[in-house]
């Protein structure tokens, strides 16, 4: 059995995609046959460790992996490139029997003993650099070399991500290797009701459901302008979207400030309902009982919206981006990312057309399809760890 060191150095809140894909790949591991993996969450001294006991797995906690500041994470890999390792991450590892850790910021070198297995969600620096400082661009470059020269491998999402990955860094490219995340849907006994979700939320019976952070690439204007235009047409319409997520984007400080105006501008407020971050069991509740699901993204490593929706066989409208193709969901619906007159149509279709007993078949269909696509997301994770 090979213990695989999970690193959680970074707040839940401010990265719900990279925290809930750690805790799923965990879930997939476990209910796997024949599982040669065991793994082991660490996390920092303050966190929270209430939602992750039902995993039922050891949790070590440590600020020795914690998010530094610039100079120290400087210091660090330096030491690790001038030694091969690091002594202390070296001794800590080994004292708690980690033969390897995975998808963490975190690499150790070429003298390492232990494994590391480094995931890496996107590039979106190469495509939007203007999203990012001049600084932060050259950081990441130098992160992706040094994560060449001292990891075992590179984990990707996507066959999209490592063609970017060959033009950013050949030796990188060399050592990564894809593997396509797939979220366990919800159990039936979990889902919340429609009645307590109104209760809670304040919701009608009737959603459209947009769960993204609100990050200046994940591109909410877009539906926004959809919906304008859809009132400007018709100002009794029922159509409600709900969104979630995160109302802050660090690269740009005004951005759901500029979001708001816009609603308010419009007077979107009765058809735009924002909830800001809900709890994961929420989230996957509004996705059942939503009439579809809206990404609108104008990039993404590998869509954990998009996977939570296929997880259910849930409708989906997806900017027509090389990724979302990619994921190729079963009943998705594609519209040019920035054209808003086209989404409004298939707003407007999917509203009326959308048919309760249809949605019902195809949460019952997807089960198995879902199970055998989510025990062979680990059973190839577990691949690429234990391959010499």
């Amino acid at each position: 059995m090979i213990n695989v060191g999970f690193i959680i150095n970074f707040d839940p809140k401010k990265w719900l995609g990279g925290y809930n894909l750690i805790i799923n790949l965990i879930n997939s591991l476990l209910i796997i046959r024949n599982n040669k993996i065991r793994p082991i969450l660490i996390v920092h001294n303050k966190f929270d460790t209430k939602d992750v006991k039902k995993l039922k797995i050891k949790i070590l906690k440590t600020n020795l992996f914690e998010n530094q500041g610039f100079y120290k994470k400087v210091i660090n890999k330096l030491l690790i490139i001038i030694f091969g390792k690091s002594y202390i991450y070296e001794d800590y590892l080994k004292k708690n029997k980690i033969h390897a850790i995975s998808h963490s910021p975190v690499f150790l070198g070429t003298r390492s003993t232990i494994k590391s297995f480094a995931w890496i969600p996107d590039f979106q620096f190469y495509h939007y650099p203007n999203n990012f400082s001049f600084k932060n661009r050259i950081i990441k470059r130098i992160n992706i070399f040094l994560t060449g020269c001292c990891s075992t491998k590179i984990i990707l999402s996507s066959k999209s991500a490592k063609n970017d990955l060959r033009k950013i860094s050949a030796k990188a490219y060399k050592k990564s290797v894809i593997n396509p995340f797939v979220f366990q849907r919800i159990e039936k006994k979990k889902i919340i009701s429609l009645n307590n979700l109104k209760k809670k939320y304040g919701l009608s019976k009737k959603f459209i459901y947009l769960p993204n952070q609100y990050f200046v690439h994940k591109n909410h204007f877009v539906v926004l302008k959809s919906l304008k235009h859809i009132l400007e047409k018709n100002k009794n319409t029922k159509i409600i979207i709900v969104s979630t997520g995160l109302n802050s984007d660090h690269r740009n400080k005004n951005h759901f400030k500029d979001i708001e105006s816009f609603i308010q501008k419009h007077s979107l407020k009765k058809n735009y309902i924002y909830l800001g971050i809900v709890p994961y069991d929420d989230m996957m509740s509004l996705i059942y009982h939503s009439i579809a699901i809206i990404n609108p993204s104008k990039f993404e490593g590998w869509s954990s919206s998009v996977e939570q929706a296929k997880s259910m066989g849930k409708k989906i409208l997806l900017s027509d981006i090389d990724v979302h193709k990619e994921q190729n969901p079963n009943r998705g619906i594609f519209f040019k990312e920035d054209n808003f007159i086209q989404l409004s149509k298939i707003i407007e279709n999917i509203w009326n057309s959308f048919d309760k007993k249809t949605e019902k078949k195809k949460f019952k269909s997807s089960y198995k399809l879902n199970q055998k696509n989510f025990e062979n997301y680990a059973l190839d994770f577990q691949k690429i760890i234990i391959k010499k």
